[in-house]
């Protein structure tokens, strides 16, 4: 493994060396030709030859310096309306670009980069003069269709000189995202905290008990606290007798949403990852409007934690060049969950939606080994609620272990007609039910009853 990183990074320093050796002579190649016909004119004694190449050599000077000069006092500023939107949305970006030099800009060329799948209202490129202290501003209005945490910049300035011999380019140091919410189908009849209409389900064993449901008294023992002595019983038989309460319903859920790269692998991958990222959100928004208890632990991965807002300027000579300089996102190597504690709170779906928006397929835990490490973290009282690609026997194995140990289980199986079969018969076997989403449409027809 050592070997290969090894080589990996030689690799890489001799391509970029390759790369700053070919840009170095192609910039110097002409100055070379010029000394050489210099040197060629004074060996054949042609003054008029050495005066146009020192005119051209003058000329090319010129040409060179300035069009570096021009690129090197330019400040970049960017603002965006919003940061946070729903699919669909629009936001309104202005990009100002300010001559901070002592020298003017004959003409200058800007350019704000954004996703190629988002729609322009407005011109996000601008040709200009620039005067020393003069600005200029960019502004148009982006649209965005996908869920997502998307760049937007950074902004690529072209110039050159007078004359026509040099263009050069030069990217801005300020990049901004966006994050666009997932869609939210609003499931009007499913309760998590209710498996039949005539009532809420009972939890499995007895996590604490509810002093609201009242199912009858037994014997005073020695220790019972009197405020659960039952008057009006001990009163009438001249005994004592102390209340017992039911354990309380589970309510409220703990979403399990699986997004592991190398768990969604067949052609309809990104689609099946939206639909099962658009489920867990739409039950998210459900809890929270129940007033019940939600959360989500997911083995993907936070876009936030790869995103570069500030980035170094490059300057190059071609347009090529400028596509390879634009500094993308890092690369995380974080292994740990994604956790959103288990609360009641007014803000919690959001919280899980926003996080939602940006998430990305990670390439640490699977399924199962998700639900182990955070076992002890999981609410006994809260149904543990799986968004899965696929069912194997192992992650069937830790469900029903789950359901042993007193959790409530309810599994969302997400666009596989093949597979759902095998996974019905698994949870079956372990008395799990499970919902088989195939598209956003089967989130709306689930109900109390179907559970």
């Amino acid at each position: 493994m050592g070997r290969e990183v090894e080589l990996e990074f030689r690799n890489m320093v001799l391509s970029q060396s390759q790369s700053l050796y070919h840009r170095y002579m192609k910039n110097w190649y002409w100055f070379i030709v010029a000394l050489i016909a210099l040197f060629s004119a004074f060996l054949f004694s042609s003054p008029y030859a050495a005066y146009s190449l020192y005119a051209f050599l003058l000329l090319v000077g010129l040409a060179h310096f300035s069009s570096v000069a021009w690129l090197s006092g330019l400040d970049c500023t960017r603002e965006l309306s919003r940061t946070i939107v729903r699919q669909g949305d629009s936001i309104d970006i202005s990009v100002t670009v300010e001559n901070s030099r002592g020298w003017p800009i004959p003409w200058i060329f800007l350019e704000d980069l954004f996703p190629k799948h988002c729609s322009c209202r407005g011109d996000a490129t601008r040709l200009a003069v620039l005067m020393p202290g003069q600005s200029v501003t960019i502004n148009y209005r982006l649209t965005f269709p996908k869920r997502g945490y998307h760049r937007v910049g950074p902004m690529v300035m072209e110039s050159g000189d007078l004359f026509g011999l040099q263009r050069r380019f030069r990217t801005g140091k300020q990049q901004d995202y966006v994050s666009v919410l997932p869609t939210v189908a609003y499931i009007d009849t499913f309760n998590v905290a209710s498996k039949r209409p005539q009532g809420p389900v009972k939890s499995t064993s007895s996590i604490f008990e509810d002093p609201s449901l009242l199912s009858g008294v037994r014997e005073y023992e020695r220790g019972d606290p009197l405020n659960r002595i039952h008057w009006k019983s001990s009163a009438r038989t001249g005994e004592l007798f102390t209340k017992i309460f039911d354990p309380t319903a589970v309510q409220g859920g703990t979403l399990i949403l699986d997004l592991q790269g190398d768990s969604y692998v067949e052609e309809r991958a990104e689609i099946r990852q939206e639909l099962a990222i658009t489920t867990a959100s739409s039950i998210a928004y459900l809890l929270q409007m129940s007033g019940e208890q939600v959360g989500m632990i997911t083995n993907g991965l936070d876009a936030v934690e790869e995103a570069r807002w500030e980035v170094e300027s490059h300057q190059v000579i071609s347009k090529e060049e400028v596509e390879d300089s634009v500094v993308g996102e890092s690369e995380s190597d974080r292994l740990r969950p994604l956790l959103v504690p288990t609360l009641r709170s007014p803000v919690q779906a959001q919280q899980i939606i926003e996080n939602l928006a940006r998430i990305v397929p990670g390439r640490g835990l699977d399924c199962a080994q998700l639900i182990l490490e955070e076992y002890r973290g999981l609410p006994r009282d809260a149904t543990l609620l799986p968004v899965v690609p696929y069912m194997n026997e192992g992650l069937a194995m830790m469900l029903g272990e789950m359901k042993l140990s007193g959790f409530a289980v309810t599994v969302f199986f997400i666009a596989d007609s093949k597979g759902f079969e095998e996974a019905a018969g698994l949870l079956a076997q372990r008395n799990i039910h499970v919902f088989h989403i195939q598209e956003e449409r089967d989130l709306h027809e689930l109900s109390p009853q179907k559970i």
